[in-house]
């Protein structure tokens, strides 16, 4: 067996934050099996191999002959979601001033900037604080024998990524509120409203059913 094969499978299980037995059971082999591919004294089969990268949501040839995944690591969103919410928390901000200048009513404002700024941040930093413990428990049905870790991070950054930028865009559109007479501005808050949650739910579903039929 490789020596590059036997650290990718370390290095794979570390990251996923497997135990030697977790592994073990996941692929369906014995712990011993699982010390002898990382001790580079034994290797997998074709199969094993098929399921270890499907496990790992890796590219088979990756896995074999691919760099060292060690130090390779997923495309890392968190510049773009920072910039996002940085960017929504100032578009609030701004409706909040405008408001106070008269430029439109206070309570749509509140309603829409105030509540989905709120969410979002909230959402971005238990996230983040999720993500940086490996702590899933906040998510229902999570099982650590049976989910792969890195799949349910990827999971998380790309619906936190999403809806900051959803929450970006609502805050512009929510300047052709200042327009609108006052009656209909909280009829138009509310239907902002429920299109944002729409909007939240298509993304949390559709996420997570892309990534996962990777």
């Amino acid at each position: 067996m490789s020596i590059k094969l036997a650290d990718n499978i370390i290095a794979l299980r570390k990251q996923n934050g497997f135990s030697q037995e977790e592994f073990a059971e996941k692929i369906g082999v014995s712990r011993q099996a699982v010390s002898s591919w990382e001790r580079g004294i034994a290797t997998p089969d074709v199969e094993t191999l098929n399921a270890l990268a499907k496990l790992f949501d890796v590219d088979l040839s990756s896995l074999i002959n691919g760099e060292s995944f060690e130090r390779k690591k997923s495309k890392d969103t968190a510049p773009y979601r920072t910039a996002l919410l940085i960017a929504s928390i100032v578009l609030m901000i701004t409706h909040f001033i405008l408001a106070f200048l008269g430029k439109i009513e206070i309570f749509p404002v509140v309603l829409i900037p105030g509540v989905l700024v709120s969410l979002s941040v909230l959402i971005h930093f238990v996230f983040r604080h999720t993500t940086a413990q490996n702590d899933f428990s906040i998510i229902a049905g999570f099982d650590k024998k049976k989910d792969n870790v890195e799949i349910v991070k990827k999971q998380l950054a790309t619906i936190d990524l999403l809806n900051l930028a959803v929450v970006v865009f609502f805050n512009i559109l929510f300047f052709f509120m200042y327009s609108s007479p006052k009656e209909g501005q909280l009829v138009g808050s509310l239907v902002f409203f429920g299109a944002y949650f729409l909007t939240f739910i298509t993304i949390v579903v559709g996420v997570n059913i892309k990534i996962k039929s990777r």
